[in-house]
């Protein structure tokens, strides 16, 4: 079958285009004013850097605690939920737009 430079580009496209749109949920830091904490960074960094969270979840699974915090960016931003295990920051995920004013960059 011949697929031609057209189509060749076309799935070359797709193949980048698609995982990139696929993980746009997730992230690898989060910015509080001029600081910046990234997955890895200790729980107590996060603390310091960007305070108290607007909302706090434990999660008992399997005899581990892993919590969920909540930054309500603010209107017109995306807040962020971090999930946080063992004393460090484990995955940073984008949630819905915030409300009120802008808490995190």
């Amino acid at each position: 079958m011949k697929i031609g430079i057209f189509g060749l580009t076309i799935m070359v496209s797709v193949a980048i285009f698609v995982p990139a749109v696929a993980d746009c949920s997730s992230a690898r830091t989060i910015r509080c004013g001029t600081e910046i904490v990234s997955v890895g960074d200790p729980t107590i960094e996060l603390l310091q850097k960007c305070g108290e969270p607007d909302l706090k979840e434990l999660i008992k699974t399997n005899g581990f605690i892993i919590e969920k915090w909540t930054y309500n960016c603010g209107s017109k931003r995306f807040m962020k939920i971090l999930t946080l295990k063992g004393g460090s920051v484990k995955r940073i995920e984008v949630a819905d737009y915030g409300t009120g004013p802008a808490r995190c960059q």
